[in-house]
């Protein structure tokens, strides 16, 4: 059985989450802006937007640890 993975979302704009929202590995997506949000040790950080490039897989795989 697949397993499915539910990631947190916004559809308003420049929405973005805070800490509070996320916990550390956890990921959010903002389908106004086109972006993926990651939460780190040290925050909250953008991992991709519009296309998701080879860096910005790298860096979302770094930052979900």
């Amino acid at each position: 059985m697949a397993t499915v993975i539910k990631l947190k979302k916004s559809e308003t704009a420049s929405s973005v989450p805070t800490t509070g929202d996320l916990v550390v590995g956890e990921v959010a997506i903002n389908t106004a802006d086109q972006k993926i949000y990651a939460r780190s040790s040290t925050g909250v950080v953008e991992v991709a937007s519009s296309g998701i490039s080879n860096d910005d897989a790298t860096a979302l795989a770094i930052a979900l640890g």
